[in-house]
């Protein structure tokens, strides 16, 4: 489902919260395994994503619940070339979320840290 309950504007060092709802669309009980991943859009040399959280839910036939993610404010950290260390710089960052580490299965929003 599409992510909820996040404001797009962060402060730096805040921990940045949002809401997965899922449901099970299958017959039976099902597990599934919500990764999340971060991707600093200005950022050309780094990595294209990375993982930055993940929860495992077990759902019955039909169920759905929302899955709580927060993420702390040392997530948004990436290497800054200019003080050649790691920081967390204002911009803009892509939140990539899915059952998969597949590009095209991803649901994705953006935030700006400012």
């Amino acid at each position: 489902g599409k992510a909820k309950g996040y404001t797009p504007q962060i402060k730096v060092g805040s921990d940045f919260r949002f809401t997965i709802p899922l449901k099970n669309t299958g017959k039976r009980q099902g597990e599934e395994v919500v990764q999340v991943y971060i991707r600093r859009m200005a950022d050309i040399e780094g990595p294209i994503k990375s993982l930055k959280s993940f929860q495992h839910v077990s759902l019955q036939a039909g169920e759905k619940q929302d899955v709580e993610i927060t993420l702390p404010a040392e997530s948004f950290e990436c290497f800054d070339p200019m003080s050649n260390a790691m920081r967390i710089l204002p911009g803009k960052y892509e939140i990539l979320y899915g059952g998969s580490s597949d590009n095209t299965q991803l649901n994705r929003f953006v935030v700006t840290l400012q």
